[in-house]
């Protein structure tokens, strides 16, 4: 079979072709769902509030909808925004989604560079990135605001790369990077760490290097997780969810290791009584396979880099994690597409490669309709189709008379709001979600008629106390209220 080879100019053309699809398609995802008031304050108005704070050299403390303060790291342990907070200033609440836009473009980057290492043609690398950049766990994680796990998924790329490329220096920069993303990414890093070993037996330098970052990456995730986070006033957000497997992270590792036929059992099984929660699992599975798991299974060692993503999110109490939907499957999608590729590498004739190549961009293409489609798990139709008219407009308002109100509301003004209003007004010291800590005492109040309706009676009657508050401004659906100035 020819082979396939492109000169300089049409590898650039192609790759600009591939990239500027795929940039524009994120766009027209995540920036669409922030214009339209299809974002919410968790997580990306939270998260742009604590850049804010950031800022100004303070911590947040979670008040945006915790009633208690607690400390923002007690609850992820996440570095990236603080790193990132100066960005804020320039682009306000779409700071983070450009940057999770173009962090899954650099991630694609570092496919496409990955692969060059192993391909012997300019086809199968392109072919690589394409798969990845319609992969499901890629398009799910970028219609629902921004996460952090999204960036450092993104670094493995880079790390297998500059392993390869015996580049240490900047290999030991991706392990850092990697573990400051989250609470639970050094152990992520571990499992890689441990796994990539098998592939580098005969090296080794590699090895010790493979060594020192496990090394890195476990005592990172103790100290982090049992240390300095409890210190700060909790044992994590995400911990919550792993709390009827023990206490502490430690008796949830007993637990795994002394009762692992039970484990294995709910890594399958409905734990939630629910039937409607019936066969949510089995759909990730089905998906994960015709997305490139298939051949992952060729590739045991990388399997065992998902063992940690298995476990986080089919050993979680809440339905919601263990399916195809929002930002739970992203650490999958470049673990998937690199082993399948690694395997098609040892395959000896270019034509099998390049027909299960193409096989598997299809095959993943379609799982991708499916998940946006009809799928068991619970989505946000909306914010995923793309291709249909309603993902660009805002049936439950008028977006242009929200904005009129938000520009209404003085900067620094406190002001609780329903939570597709909190991104865009979270630049500002005090900011409070209406449904998850509704202040009695905010100068603002910014919501809609069905957030009221959902509400006790008692939880907002001050509202209506006119010696407290005015309504300003409304149109039948959005309400603005002041508070009277004593």
């Amino acid at each position: 079979m020819k082979e396939f080879f492109f000169t300089e100019r049409q590898k650039r053309g192609t790759l600009a072709i591939i990239f500027s699809v795929a940039g524009i398609l994120f766009c027209l995802i995540s920036i669409v769902n922030n214009y339209l008031f299809k974002t919410y304050a968790l997580d990306l108005g939270l998260y742009t509030h604590v850049m804010y704070d950031y800022m100004h050299f303070s911590f947040d403390d979670c008040t945006m909808f915790k009633p208690l303060p607690q400390n923002i790291l007690s609850d992820h342990f996440d570095l990236y925004l603080m790193i990132l907070s100066p960005l804020v200033l320039l682009f306000g609440s779409y700071t983070l989604l450009i940057v999770q836009i173009a962090a899954a473009l650099l991630g694609g980057w570092g496919i496409y560079k990955l692969t060059r290492l192993y391909a012997d043609d300019d086809l199968m690398p392109l072919l690589a990135v394409a798969t990845f950049f319609l992969s499901f766990g890629l398009i799910q994680a970028l219609a629902f605001d921004y996460h952090s796990n999204v960036l450092t998924a993104m670094m493995l790329p880079w790390l297998l790369y500059f392993i390869k490329k015996k580049s240490y220096g900047l290999s030991s920069l991706m392990v850092v990077l990697f573990v400051i993303g989250k609470e639970n990414m050094s152990l992520w890093l571990f499992f890689i760490t441990i796994g990539l070993m098998w592939d580098y037996r005969k090296d080794k330098k590699t090895i010790w290097h493979l060594l020192a970052y496990s090394l890195f990456s476990i005592t990172y995730f103790l100290l982090i997780n049992l240390v300095v986070m409890p210190r700060l006033g909790g044992s994590g957000g995400g911990f919550e969810r792993y709390a009827h497997l023990g206490s502490n992270y430690m008796e949830v590792a007993k637990n795994m290791l002394t009762h692992p036929v039970e484990m294995l059992r709910i890594l399958f099984y409905n734990t939630m009584g629910n039937p409607n929660n019936n066969g949510i699992k089995t759909e990730f599975y089905i998906c994960a396979l015709t997305s490139g798991m298939i051949f992952t299974l060729f590739k045991p060692n990388y399997l065992f880099m998902m063992l940690p993503l298995i476990a986080q999110k089919m050993l979680a109490i809440d339905c919601i994690f263990w399916g195809v939907s929002f930002q739970y499957s992203i650490e999958f999608m470049p673990i998937f597409v690199i082993s399948s590729f690694l395997v098609f590498f040892k395959l000896r004739k270019q034509a099998w490669r390049l027909i299960l190549a193409t096989l598997l961009l299809v095959s993943t293409l379609l799982t991708t309709f499916y998940t946006i489609g009809t799928p068991k798990s619970f989505i946000f139709t909306e914010q995923l189709c793309v291709y249909q008219k309603r993902h660009y407009i805002q049936n439950k308002f008028n977006t242009h008379y929200a904005r009129q109100l938000i520009r209404q509301i003085p900067k620094d003004a406190s002001i609780c709001a329903a939570s597709m209003f909190v991104p865009h007004l979270a630049m500002r010291p005090e900011i409070y979600d209406f449904e998850l800590n509704p202040k009695n005492d905010a100068s603002y109040y910014l919501v809609t008629k069905p957030y009221l309706r959902g509400k006790k009676r008692k939880d907002v009657k001050h509202l209506f106390d006119r010696k407290k508050y005015k309504l300003v401004a409304s149109d039948g659906m959005i309400l603005l209220w002041e508070r009277v100035q004593e």
